[in-house]
């Protein structure tokens, strides 16, 4: 017999499933609609969510792809204008980049533009069916989960 939490854990894995199959295809449209390649899109986010700007190295290893790959995606990011490189401030032979504000401002604002809106818009409606108590489970879980593929 499966215990209650074996059962639990097998719903919640389905329901993963689920969900990044469904945001991996989402961002397939998003990236394509911007003329971007998924990775490509994916490579940005992780580089707009950095408060600081980042070497082509520190991208890779955040992003666990190879150099030659992160190499080729900056240069596809900044040609799109994306990103933009920086000679380092603290050392002045590195380059680093950085994404373009009016970029961000875009993919962080609740404008039309933004293809990022309507899913928000739904999450927010989802929470409302959840007291904050419960939300902040869920918060604590998804970290945990997160942190885990970091």
């Amino acid at each position: 017999m499966v215990s209650k939490k074996a059962a639990t854990t097998a719903r919640i894995l389905d329901e993963f499933q689920e969900l990044n199959a469904g945001s991996v295809l989402t961002n397939e449209r998003i990236a394509r609609s911007l003329g971007l390649s998924v990775v490509d899109w994916q490579a940005f986010s992780v580089i707009a969510r950095n408060d600081t700007p980042l070497t082509a190295g520190e991208i890779s290893a955040l992003t666990r792809l190879p150099t030659s790959t992160t190499t080729r995606v900056l240069d596809r990011l900044a040609e799109r204008d994306f990103i933009e490189r920086i000679p380092d401030p603290a050392d002045r032979r590195r380059v680093v980049v950085r994404p373009r504000p009016e970029i961000v401002a875009r993919f962080t604002s609740d404008g039309e533009d933004n293809p990022y809106t309507a899913i928000k818009d739904t999450v927010l409606e989802v929470h409302k069916r959840f007291t904050l108590e419960e939300l902040h489970v869920v918060e604590r879980y998804l970290h945990a989960v997160n942190a885990e593929f970091r």
